[in-house]
């Protein structure tokens, strides 16, 4: 049991160093962002920021938070399993708020990355055949649902997880019962 809770801090604590890196990445747009709004950056064009360009990255900054308070409460959880018992209705509960919240933020971040790619019109209008758009549009999809998958993996990977706790601590009550 305890290989398996070092197991699982390790997951948690790279889920956590790549969340870090990614907000750190989405957090550097903003500076940019200001500065091409006062016009104060000529040199590099490719800080042409629009409206939308701003609000879902907004968005997108805010979820990231959001995943980052559900796996600093993974952790905590993880990290206090130690002294006390893992099998808890408390351990349950936190698994599945965060296997759902999971779920809810791949979700979150196929929706914005789906608006990102409209407004950005990443290849759908470079040629006019609707075989071309079509491609286009499905190749750009395909790959948007493609990098949400593992997110969705781990998610489920939590939720099986919960009910694990669930039925350990039941298997717990029964034998505390039975002595």
């Amino acid at each position: 049991m305890k290989k398996s809770i070092t197991y699982l801090k390790y997951i948690v604590n790279f889920l956590l160093i790549a969340l870090a890196l990614d907000i750190i990445s989405k957090g550097l747009k903003f500076p940019l962002i200001i500065l091409s709004t006062f016009d104060l950056i000529h040199e590099n064009p490719t800080t042409d920021f629009s409206s939308t360009d701003t609000v879902l990255l907004t968005i997108n900054f805010i979820l990231l938070i959001y995943m980052g308070w559900l796996l600093l409460k993974l952790r905590k959880t993880v990290y206090g399993s130690e002294s006390k018992s893992l099998f808890s209705k408390e351990n349950k509960s936190i698994f599945k708020k965060v296997g759902v919240g999971i779920i809810y933020y791949s979700i979150a971040i196929f929706i914005i990355r789906a608006l990102e790619l409209y407004s950005d019109e990443i290849g759908i209008n470079d040629d006019s055949s609707a075989y071309s758009f079509g491609y286009n549009l499905g190749y750009h999809l395909g790959e948007l649902i493609g990098s949400r998958i593992p997110l969705l993996v781990i998610g489920i990977f939590i939720l099986i997880l919960a009910d694990l706790i669930q039925d350990g601590y039941e298997i717990k009550q029964e034998n505390d019962l039975t002595i």
